[in-house]
């Protein structure tokens, strides 16, 4: 099988090379780039989970050898014109993390999950902080500031590091089927760190403007930051009153009805300055702990149909990765990433002591906080956009942990899943786990 599934990649890529070589990036190159990256990301999935790697490293390989880092079968403008599918698996995911959280059901775990926000997530900031801030002889844009600048500087970065990856989570709980007390743990913890860094970064970026002058109004920054949290919120509460009456009121339909808010969301969320991933994240909260709706159908019948755009969108998260950017700064990148792991552990090793969980928590829901994605990604972007004085040169600091991280933690994260022994709990219900 697995020498088959190799046959019919190597075809795909001469296909697309093929392709790429007398075609151009038009209407038809985007949509032969999305089969491309679907086929090729299913094939390769399932290669890397025959030799026991998650399904997830596969579809970032995938992104990293085709991009335009690599072998340039995906450029950044077929790149771009799959963002609106990038965004909506985004706001897919979210949807059904945020049904997932239900309040009941995680009540028993809430100490655990504030205590690790506290201590993990919250230290993880100010230790990451700290070792930006003594390892400034690496960093030449650090080196030339004053000490006041250098610490504003570094305490905003540490936040934009600390950001987690609901998604990667998502999607590796759905890929080994867990279910019990460390799913809860893994899944709340990582939705309400990344609320939290979404705050924190609102505060750090205001006192850098303060400090350093990053050609933004310190005032105006804390008020957009503010509205793309909580804005996000309440307008997602909203969409979920809005789905939950559909469901309630027409029946028929409600997936293509619940799809096509996701598409909505993605394409305008932005736009208006909401985050689509909070906005759905919050709808998918409201349906599951206020609505009377049952939406436990719907959500259903989306996870069965999700498979093509997660392929996509993991395959799109890789086509970032600059594979020659990480190597040339591979030391403090590294160093980094060390950092932020063994701050994670000790943070929540502190904290699950304090709060006495199972013990499988204890053991392994510190690294459920190590995968990187999205989030970190926009705040790079946002330090790229707010301070152009050393913006571009913290990016690609930012840009480079998330790289290493996307390459190494979901291997771990899985292997740590699986050896909790939560694995298999819950029955199969999208077509990432029936591809197996």
């Amino acid at each position: 099988m697995v020498i088959v599934s190799l046959l019919i990649l190597l075809t795909l890529v001469g296909l697309m090379h093929a392709a790429r070589s007398y075609g151009g990036d038009s209407g038809t190159g985007t949509l032969m780039v999305f089969g491309y990256l679907t086929l090729a990301s299913f094939f390769t999935g399932n290669i890397a989970s025959k030799i026991g790697l998650p399904k997830l490293t596969g579809y970032l390989l995938v992104g990293v050898i085709s991009g335009p880092y690599v072998l340039e079968l995906i450029s950044e403008h077929s790149s771009a014109s799959l963002k609106v599918v990038s965004d909506s698996a985004i706001c897919i995911i979210a949807l059904t993390a945020g049904s997932e959280l239900n309040f009941k059901r995680i009540r028993p775990v809430m100490p655990t999950l504030r205590a690790i926000t506290l201590y993990a997530v919250v230290g993880a900031m100010f230790a990451l902080a700290a070792t930006l801030f003594e390892m400034r002889s690496l960093l030449p844009f650090l080196d030339s500031m004053s000490d006041n600048e250098a610490l504003a500087v570094c305490a905003l970065i540490g936040v934009a590091l600390s950001a987690q990856s609901p998604a990667v989570v998502m999607a590796l709980l759905a890929e080994t089927r867990a279910d019990g007390p460390l799913s809860h743990v893994l899944l709340g913890s990582v939705v309400l760190a990344d609320l939290v860094v979404i705050t924190m970064y609102a505060v750090a970026s205001t006192v850098a403007s303060r400090v350093i002058g990053g050609g933004s109004d310190a005032v105006g920054t804390a008020l957009s930051v503010s509205w793309h949290l909580f804005g996000s919120i309440v307008f997602g509460f909203a969409l979920g009153m809005v789905i939950g009456q559909f469901l309630r009121s027409v029946k028929r339909g409600a997936v293509l009805f619940a799809l096509m808010v996701c598409v909505v969301v993605a394409e305008i969320g932005a736009r208006i300055h909401l985050d689509p991933l909070i906005v759905m994240l919050a709808a998918g909260i409201w349906l599951e702990n206020i609505s009377r709706a049952n939406a436990r159908d719907l959500l259903n019948e989306i996870e069965r149909a999700r498979l093509p755009l997660f392929l996509v969108f993991f395959a799109l998260a890789g086509s970032h990765i600059d594979i020659a950017q990480l190597a040339a700064s591979i030391l403090p990148v590294a160093i980094l990433a060390l950092a932020r792991a063994i701050s994670f552990w000790i943070g929540s090793t502190v904290a699950c002591r304090r709060t006495r969980p199972d013990p499988v928590v204890t053991r392994y829901a510190w690294f459920g906080l190590v995968p990187q994605s999205g989030l970190a990604l926009a705040l790079a972007l946002l330090i790229q956009q707010s301070f152009p004085s050393f913006g571009n040169a913290a990016a690609v600091i930012v840009f480079g942990v998330v790289g290493l991280n996307e390459l190494v933690s979901p291997v771990i994260l899985r292997a740590m899943i699986l050896r909790s022994g939560e694995a298999g709990k819950k029955a199969p219900s999208d077509l990432v786990v029936a591809s197996d």
